[in-house]
């Protein structure tokens, strides 16, 4: 920039400020002059509400859950395979992809299902291309998912699903029908209280798996012109069977 242009820009600013009022500054220890290093305490934290108790934490979650439009059952132990086999032939399906049994809450329950003829799909993916492209267009296939949980957040409805060895994350995403198997002890007020009672350990917890997902009810997806979808990035269905 020139000097003519920079007296010419000066001059410009000084014209535009002229008339305008003008931030003068306060004389020393003036009277009603808050120092700017004066320090203001921050407000007194607020102390969290009383956690609910279980049956209020499930009736919520139902409640919430159903509003996404998924689905709440309680359900035996003894009779949570004959549950997944009618849901599964009511839908015409012989083949689910499932966690492995060591993280579903009913001991037997893919024997059980296995020895009514329903193929079950589980394990790791390769990690060859070939092997694990192959594996994944078969898994890709089937519709039905059986997964346990993390936790279940009762006021936002939510399961947090930790994928890792042995819980394939496809079982909740790439069907359409998700089945989630959980236990009352697993159901929190929220995501916070969860986190609060596993303490210093959670995030080495957390960091164990391949990845956290959380899942509010089936899948929906929003365009531009407001429309809903449900059911084009992941499933149409979310059952939720609290073991009893």
């Amino acid at each position: 920039m020139s000097a003519k242009t920079k007296a010419q820009t000066l001059a410009t600013i000084r014209k535009s400020l002229q008339g305008r009022p003008q931030i003068v500054a306060a004389p020393p220890h003036a009277e009603d002059v808050i120092p700017l290093t004066m320090h203001v305490p921050p407000p007194a934290p607020v102390p969290e509400p009383p956690a609910p108790d279980g049956e209020t934490m499930r009736a919520d979650f139902k409640r919430t859950l159903e509003a996404l439009n998924g689905a709440v059952f309680t359900v035996p132990a003894a009779e949570v395979a004959d549950w997944l086999l009618a849901q599964l032939r009511t839908r015409g399906y012989d083949k689910l992809l499932s966690w492995d049994q060591a993280f579903l809450p009913v001991p037997g329950v893919l024997d059980a299902l296995r020895a009514a003829g329903i193929t079950v799909e589980q394990g790791a993916l390769p990690h060859t291309a070939a092997e694990r492209a192959a594996m994944l267009a078969q898994w890709e296939q089937i519709r039905f998912g059986l997964t346990g949980a993390e936790a279940v957040f009762a006021q936002t409805a939510t399961l947090a699903l930790k994928a890792g060895a042995g819980r394939p994350r496809l079982a909740s995403l790439s069907v359409e029908v998700h089945v989630a198997l959980v236990t009352p002890g697993q159901f929190y007020n929220t995501w916070a209280a969860w986190l609060a009672e596993r303490g210093p350990a959670a995030g080495g917890d957390l960091n164990a798996g391949s990845n956290l997902v959380l899942v509010s009810g089936p899948s929906r997806t929003g365009d531009i012109e407001m429309t809903l979808t449900v059911g084009v990035h992941g499933p149409r269905e979310v059952l939720v069977v609290i073991v009893t």
